[in-house]
């Protein structure tokens, strides 16, 4: 038996727009032209499909491959001769919101040229699963949220037997059975993280992802835990593919053998850890950084953090390695972060989250989300001249987008904000897809791309006057990110 792993490609039917998916967390686009673009762009590491690789790979006898057709370049023929080179007898495909739609036709070709059973996955899938099985009659399975022991028993079973007796008894599946739809129930979560072999590495190579690297490429990124015990409305990966508060964590041991593995085998010079939040618990983060300081183990790192670390923990985590943390704000107003749950963000302990990271060295990326619920023009201005203020290193602004699942798109779809349930047009990078009684949809595209430009544009100015911000801002990828879109703007 010969299994594909894989995600849509980077370009379907437009050569100038580069899709990029992060796990199964959101989905966007980028514009980079597939001929002469750039080639070390944001891109993250597809963890659910290197995890699944890994388990198929270790557990299984099947001939099995990892195609990451984003982190390639591949347009959809480069897609469609990729898989007929390989002759799957069946492919998994996880696919994000932003693409689903558009890659529909291209499997069902796929399908009918080779013969295979196609399966799906991804918080999309999760959320949309009886409808995805109604309108597309060509797909064989839907696995439902965290999908890689589901994988792997349904790998065993189509081995074996393949009926519907056994293929009920396989928790976070969905199948048919004649013209029926079943859908099995959710399988329970994986308690100990470290039953995982590392993930794959080799069909899917680290010099291909690009997230945070400030200290050197190629960056290998990898999780130290899974969940999140906030309750962000908007966020779907824990509202969705988790819908769960529940935190697991790894072994620091396990996590120090796969940096070790990054560094001697794969020649890594930095990790991101592209946790949901690496922060979240103190006595993990704490025993991380011991266990690195107790190992000699010298490489820098990056992380996912949040703005409750205490001065005490940012100083460790300094002396471990750690380099530079993501956190997000989202907004300064407490009535709209109420409104998404997440209460906790304050702004008096933002900045003195970004006091302390500058005192330690520590380079600092927030992130904002330009048109929650609840949000007018004027408390978004606010929000922007505040990023503009923090002075902290870099910035990255998303358009508040309702993923399927998700209690924002809930309450979205219910108030009749929705503008469309095209899934190609919910691009967090680019477009909003929600109209409010007092905000529409045309001011948050254009409050989202005044921010871009006005953030950047002072970013400029402040590294011409110090020449580190400069050289920190290319090493992140941010300066190129940065010119761009301020010539764009004023081409506009």
């Amino acid at each position: 038996m010969r299994v594909l792993i894989t995600s849509p490609p980077a370009y379907i039917k437009n050569p100038d727009k580069h899709y990029v998916q992060a796990g199964s967390r959101w989905s966007f686009s980028m514009d980079i032209p597939k001929k002469g673009g750039q080639k070390d762009h944001y891109l993250p590491y597809p963890f659910f499909l290197g995890y699944t690789t890994s388990l198929l790979k270790q557990n299984s006898n099947v001939v099995v491959k990892a195609l990451d057709p984003c982190a390639l370049d591949y347009d959809e023929n480069d897609f469609k001769n990729a898989i007929q080179s390989f002759s799957p007898d069946l492919i998994l495909v996880e696919v994000p919101t932003i693409s689903f739609t558009l890659v529909m036709d291209i499997l069902a070709e796929i399908k009918n040229d080779i013969g295979c059973k196609v399966a799906l996955s991804g918080g999309h899938v999760t959320a949309l699963t009886e409808e995805v099985m109604r309108t597309y009659s060509f797909i064989d399975y839907c696995l439902i949220a965290e999908y890689e022991l589901t994988f792997i028993e349904l790998i065993n079973n189509l081995q074996k037997v393949n009926n519907s007796k056994k293929l009920k008894a396989i928790k976070g599946l969905a199948f048919r059975e004649g013209g029926k739809i079943c859908i099995n129930e959710r399988r329970d979560f994986l308690m100990n993280l470290d039953d995982l072999p590392f993930p794959e590495r080799d069909d899917l190579p680290i010099e291909h992802y690009h997230d945070f690297e400030i200290f050197g490429k190629p960056s290998a990124q990898m999780l130290t835990s899974r969940g999140c015990s906030s309750n962000c409305t908007f966020c779907m990966e824990r509202q969705v593919m988790y819908a769960s508060p529940l935190y697991r964590k790894r072994s620091p041991k396990n996590i120090i053998s796969e940096m070790n593995l990054m560094k001697d085998k794969y020649g890594a010079k930095q990790i991101y850890f592209d946790d949901e939040t690496m922060a979240m618990h103190r006595n993990h983060i704490t025993a991380i950084c011991n266990e690195i300081i107790q190992n000699s183990f010298d490489m820098p790192w990056t992380c996912m953090g949040d703005i409750t670390l205490r001065y005490d923990t940012l100083k460790l985590m300094n002396a471990a390695g750690c380099v530079g943390i993501k956190f997000g704000v989202e907004t300064i107003h407490k009535g709209t972060l109420h409104n998404v749950q997440k209460d906790f963000m304050n702004i008096e302990k933002v900045k003195q989250f970004v006091k302390w990271c500058k005192k330690l060295g520590i380079w600092t990326h927030a992130t904002y989300i330009v048109g929650l619920p609840g949000e007018n023009a004027k408390e978004i201005q606010q929000t922007l001249k505040f990023s503009r203020n923090l002075n902290n290193d870099s910035a990255q602004f998303s358009i508040a987008t309702p993923y399927p699942g998700t209690p924002f798109y809930e309450k979205a779809k219910a108030e009749g904000w929705l503008t469309t349930e095209d899934w190609n047009m919910y691009d967090g990078a680019n477009q909003s897809v929600v109209n409010y009684p007092d905000l529409s949809k045309v001011e948050i595209e254009e409050l989202h791309k005044n921010a871009v430009k006005e953030y950047y544009r002072k970013a400029i100015i402040r590294g011409l006057v110090n020449p580190r911000r400069i050289f920190r801002l290319m090493q992140a990828g941010s300066l190129k990110y940065a010119w761009n879109k301020v010539l764009n703007s004023q081409r506009k």
